[in-house]
């Protein structure tokens, strides 16, 4: 079942090129943990380094859904920050200065720019799969049903959180449980979307855009840096580091990906042939 289960974890390019060499291994060796593990690590190395197949079509049509995926966790990741530099700049004593509520003003704006422009894009593909019925690839948005009743669970968790023996625990589950939450809101679109094969128009249509919601992460990026760094509370330098990392790091994630996505979906010399339903 372990061994089952790390083979799936694998990108879908991936199983389709070596499912079988991989199911075959694994009847051979049998399922030791280590072999589990080693899968795990695969699966790993194939999401960071996904292996394109030799057609130039096929080639471009997974780098603009590679791309796509990468856009939208880096949305997230700059709309989780977001109201975290809010909330820790606006807290008393410590008054936010003019300047600094502009910059997160700005980046607020540029996040629900944002947001609308990913709204269409999901709604292109869901209309795309409506017109085909067939629902497969998105089966893994299932998983966000048992983590919203987290966010209901988790005010009762921390309310108790100071009962002694177990207030620490109930305060970490408190707070892991929205953080679960999060983070499979980031992850499953992005599956759903590399598991769809929608036609070249709305891909190219998804790819595109992407280079716009990637300007709004990189715009809100530089509102929370130059926020935090205007800020001198030291509540603010409490979390400059980390704050300063995630941005970055989406910002440039966000920018790189979204160049390859829509030079792929520029390129017309042979127009990418994706007449496969979702």
């Amino acid at each position: 079942m372990a061994a089952r289960l790390a083979l799936r974890a694998y990108p879908p390019s991936f199983r389709e090129r070596y499912g079988c060499e991989l199911e075959a291994l694994v009847e051979d060796t049998g399922a030791r943990p280590s072999v589990v593990a080693d899968l795990l690590v695969g699966a790993l190395r194939a999401w960071l380094h996904p292996v394109m197949p030799d057609e130039s079509a096929e080639r471009r049509r997974r780098r603009m859904q590679a791309s796509v995926a990468t856009t939208w966790v880096t949305w997230c990741a700059a709309l989780y920050v977001l109201p975290i530099v809010n909330f820790i700049l606006s807290e008393e004593p410590w008054p936010t200065p003019h300047l600094v509520r502009r910059l997160l003003d700005v980046a607020q704006y540029a996040m629900y720019g944002a947001g609308l422009i990913l709204l269409v894009g999901a709604l292109a593909l869901l209309a795309e799969t409506s017109r085909t019925g067939d629902w497969t690839a998105w089966r893994p948005l299932v998983v966000l049903i048992p983590t919203l009743p987290t966010w209901l669970i988790a005010p009762l968790l921390l309310a108790f959180a100071s009962i002694e023996p177990f207030s620490y625990w109930i305060g970490a589950l408190g707070v892991l449980g929205p953080a679960a939450s999060l983070i499979t809101v980031a992850v499953t679109p992005a599956v759903v979307v590399t598991r769809c094969r929608p036609s070249a128009k709305v891909l190219r249509l998804l790819a595109l855009s992407g280079v716009a919601v990637a300007l709004a992460v990189t715009t809100t990026g530089i509102a929370c840096v130059a926020a935090l760094i205007t800020n001198t509370a030291d509540a603010a330098q409490l979390v400059t580091m980390p704050i300063l990392a995630v941005t970055v790091a989406a910002s440039t994630a966000a920018l790189v990906s979204s160049g390859r996505g829509a030079k792929a979906g520029l390129h017309r010399e042979h127009p990418v042939d994706l007449e496969g339903d979702v």
